[in-house]
């Protein structure tokens, strides 16, 4: 299952100690760069030797199959967007009618956009043609990826989310009028519910809404599975809790619409009679009336499942954003690096910050070259990749990541890692793959 893995340390900070506590992180007692909670455990996670959170496998566990380093084998697309990064080769099988070159290099992407839909679904062989830096309404530019949605695959607005049918699966939702937000006011809550299923069940796709206005994100966690699985409470408890829980599963902040998590065909996770889920729930109201936010989530079923996912969600340690000058606001850039086992395959990645966050990356590094996979600029809606089977993102010898977050700080005080979004930040790579394995995140 999807897991953390924390190592003890020593921080002043509130946050990271019940993070390490909850099971979240780990880190040493040196100034780190990054470091990673989450992704599939086994075993207690590596210190980096440069410190902050370390623990947590943090990327991508692997499989055999298909590499997703290509532009559409057929479409339009010219696999061309506006980005800071060099493109890569073009694609070495299958060309595209839009201009994409059919071999050699791509050199720097162009600005402006795709220049043409693509019709010929996922990426065949080959390199992808570019790895634009701003969005791409969807076409395959980035390294052989697509444009995911609100931390998913797919999204829809939306009033409401209606439960599945007993067959086809299990809603979890908060009960109606349980939770009030008053003006100004910002809330963490818990809200535990044990799986009715009598029998283990797999698990393939999530959906999830939350109320608009007063919703920041929420994370499903599975509690008391495995060694670092948190502790279960007594079914339906609803109360004050901090970030952080038991066995990642899946989260979103994107408010007002149905944000759709959907593994690929065979992949899924299976969850045991009466597994009990906990929804960490973050809650904002900035209007001037009394908020009842409402939090939703389906859990639909999957039969024949070939291999367990798992998440990689890394979690950086070393921001502390300077306070504002008469200069000008204060600055920061933190980073880190993550490393995969060789054939693991990754089938969305996006990331999460605070309001302070004018950019936050995600990058592939292979072969000598750095594509950009993520670039968001706005924070309340992350720029989100998935690639499509076949092809999938898969990892090869010497590949590794690297992610960054940087911050603006126009206020009076020093901006530090931490839950509140007025007065903290994070930086958050979230990826999803398979089959579950370990990785690490310095």
């Amino acid at each position: 299952m999807i897991r953390h893995n924390p190592l003890a340390c020593h921080r002043s900070s509130s946050l990271v100690a019940l993070a390490v506590a909850a099971g979240l992180i780990g880190c040493s007692d040196s100034t780190s760069t990054g470091g990673g909670y989450g992704g599939p455990a086994q075993g207690p996670g590596q210190t980096s030797g440069n410190g902050g959170p370390t623990g947590g496998p943090s990327m991508m566990g692997g499989s055999t199959g298909p590499s997703s380093t290509a532009n559409p084998a057929s479409g339009s697309s010219s696999g061309s967007t506006a980005g800071t990064s060099s493109g890569a080769k073009g694609p070495s099988t299958g060309g595209s009618s839009g201009g994409a070159p059919s071999g050699g290099s791509s050199g720097t992407p162009s600005s402006g956009g795709s220049s043409g839909s693509s019709s010929g679904g996922a990426p065949s062989g080959g390199t992808d043609a570019g790895s634009g830096a701003s969005g791409d309404s969807g076409q395959a530019t980035r390294y052989g990826s697509y444009a995911g949605c609100g931390q998913g695959t797919s999204c829809a607005a939306a009033s409401d989310l209606a439960a599945p049918a007993a067959t086809d699966g299990i809603q979890i939702a908060t009960p109606d009028g349980s939770v009030t937000v008053m003006p100004g006011e910002e809330q963490f809550l818990c809200y535990y519910k044990n799986m009715p299923n009598t029998s283990t069940v797999n698990i393939g796709t999530f959906q999830s809404w939350m109320t608009q206005g007063s919703s920041h994100h929420f994370i499903a966690y599975q509690e008391g599975s495995g060694p670092f699985g948190g502790s279960q409470q007594a079914d339906g408890t609803l109360t004050q809790c901090g970030f952080g829980g038991g066995t990642w599963v899946y989260a979103t902040s994107l408010p007002g619409t149905m944000v759709e998590m959907k593994f690929p065909d065979g992949v899924g996770l299976p969850f045991a009679a009466g597994s009990q889920i906990m929804l960490n729930m973050h809650f904002i109201n900035p209007g001037s009336a009394a908020a009842s936010p409402v939090v939703k989530m389906n859990m639909l079923y999957v039969n024949n499942i070939q291999y367990t996912a798992a998440s990689m969600t890394s979690f950086n340690g070393s921001i502390n954003v300077p306070a504002a000058t008469a200069s000008g606001p204060g600055t920061q850039t933190v980073q880190g690096t993550c490393t995969a086992p060789v054939g693991s395959n990754f089938f969305v990645v996006t990331s999460h910050t605070h309001k302070h966050a004018t950019l936050a990356e995600v990058n592939f590094v292979t072969g000598g070259q750095t594509i950009n996979l993520v670039h968001t600029t706005d924070w309340e809606h992350p720029d989100a990749r998935m690639w499509l089977a076949p092809n999938f993102l898969t990892i090869g010898q010497g590949d590794s990541f690297t992610y960054s977050c940087t911050y603006e700080n126009d206020t009076s005080s020093a901006v530090t890692v931490g839950e509140t979004a007025a007065n903290n930040e994070m930086c958050m790579a979230i990826s999803y793959y398979f089959p579950a394995g370990s990785a690490v995140c310095q």
